[in-house]
């Protein structure tokens, strides 16, 4: 790569089920290729799984040929992770947005409204397995990530709680996150108190 030469770049929406992560997208999508698994499914009609793997191939598609594109993922498993990974290795700079609440009885609550206006349904029990799962895998988006910043979406105005940018750690404090709260959620022990939320 020529020194200067821009990076490819992938950027993330990430969160468990629930959380918000498709209005995050709407706000903050950035003009490049946009790889949803759900929009898949619903603009050719087929099943969770046919949708799934077609979007993993188009990201690595995206990946092969040094493309940027944006996705959004609940992040509970390692797959994606290890696409991220690979992306860093390839020289791709990773920016996150990754979107939480302070309780999975939230998520559930939204993904019950979202089905009440057509929306995709997620049973119940997925989403709390797959809340504490994505909770675990904190730390690894943070570190894989060249900027990652933690919303805090459990009200109805989102909260930043983390910034990450390139090795400066920040956080700030709301009703549900204290400094001990996000230490414990991202594993980052030295971070510095800004105000994210001007």
């Amino acid at each position: 790569m020529v020194t200067g030469e821009k990076k490819p770049e992938i950027v993330v929406f990430a969160g468990p089920n629930g959380s918000g992560k498709s209005t995050f997208v709407e706000i903050l999508r950035p003009r490049m290729d946009y790889i949803n698994a759900d929009e898949i499914k619903k603009n050719i009609k087929c099943s969770d799984l046919e949708a799934a793997q077609i979007a993993e191939g188009q990201r690595e598609d995206c990946l092969q040929e040094k493309r940027d594109f944006c996705f959004e993922t609940v992040l509970s498993t390692n797959r994606n992770l290890d696409l991220l990974c690979r992306a860093r290795v390839a020289g791709y700079f990773v920016r996150c947005y990754y979107v939480l609440t302070a309780d999975p009885r939230i998520n559930v609550y939204r993904v019950k409204t979202r089905v009440m206006s057509g929306g995709h349904d997620v049973p119940e029990d997925k989403i709390y397995e797959r809340f504490w799962r994505a909770m675990k895998l904190v730390p690894q988006i943070v570190n894989v990530s060249d900027i990652c910043h933690i919303y805090d979406n459990s009200e109805e105005e989102a909260f930043r709680i983390f910034k990450k940018r390139k090795d400066a750690f920040f956080y700030d404090e709301c009703d549900d996150w204290h400094v001990e709260d996000i230490r414990l959620l991202t594993g980052i022990e030295n971070m510095e108190y800004k105000n994210l939320n001007p």
